[in-house]
């Protein structure tokens, strides 16, 4: 079996058992990985803020946003998307729930928890490399209920086609970013992803095992997230 095959086979079977098991893990690495060390967060130095914010009926209310992130086949977490996620907290986004792809099995329940508790919420899910698949399956799994989701993001998601699951029904807006394919998947010359059609495709210059901790993505990822905390009039911006 060839190497791409194998791993892509491997993240959607689990994937797969995203809303099934019974267990709540909890993942090996969470505030510090390798890529704490070597793949440091390039914070910028400010973000631009949505041009909802200049209209002066806009509320920012960041609690009302829950962020769900899975990571990618990297348990230690060597591209340091725990770390982006740990920035997102730092910018006053405190509802960042982390995952791997072995823990985040309960993501779904918790998003069907929050639409019944908090009527303002809004879900972002963001999945890195095979954790964009992740996320991908659970989005199709709560369209079966309706459940709504403001916001997909596939971050460099090479598996992840242009199809009608990449953008189910029941999603608002889906980011994708693209990046250099991951090399054990042969690179660009085999699989770096695809842009999605209905999507907010974007394309950075670096290493597939980069995109996380770079400054680039975190001022794109921050401002859509500042995007999903506007209120206008005590309702969610559109």
């Amino acid at each position: 079996m060839r190497m791409s095959t194998f791993v892509l086979v491997a993240g959607v079977s689990l994937a797969g058992i995203a809303c099934s098991a019974p267990l709540h893990a909890e993942p090996l690495v969470t505030k510090v990985g390798i890529g704490t060390f070597i793949h440091p967060i390039q914070e910028p130095a400010a973000v631009p803020m949505p041009s909802c914010y200049d209209q002066g009926d806009c509320q920012c209310r960041k609690e009302h946003v829950y962020i769900f992130g899975v990571n990618g086949l990297n348990p230690l977490c060597l591209g340091n998307f725990n770390g982006m996620m740990g920035y997102f907290r730092k910018q006053g986004f405190e509802n960042c729930y982390f995952g791997q792809l072995y823990t985040s099995h309960w993501f779904a329940d918790k998003i069907r928890e929050i639409r019944h508790s908090d009527p303002e919420a809004r879900i972002a899910l963001i999945g890195f490399s095979l954790g964009a698949n992740y996320v991908q399956a659970i989005a199709n799994n709560l369209a079966k209920d309706g459940v709504k989701v403001e916001l997909v993001v596939y971050l460099v998601g090479d598996f992840v086609g242009n199809s009608a699951a990449s953008k189910p029904d029941n999603v608002v807006r889906v980011v994708n970013v693209r990046a250099k394919g991951i090399v054990l998947a042969g690179g660009d010359l085999l699989c770096d992803g695809s842009d999605i059609e209905g999507a907010s495709n974007h394309r950075i210059g670096c290493r597939h095992i980069l995109a996380p901790s770079r400054r680039e993505t975190l001022e794109l990822l921050t401002k859509e997230l500042l995007m999903l905390a506007c209120f206008r009039d005590g309702a969610p911006a559109q």
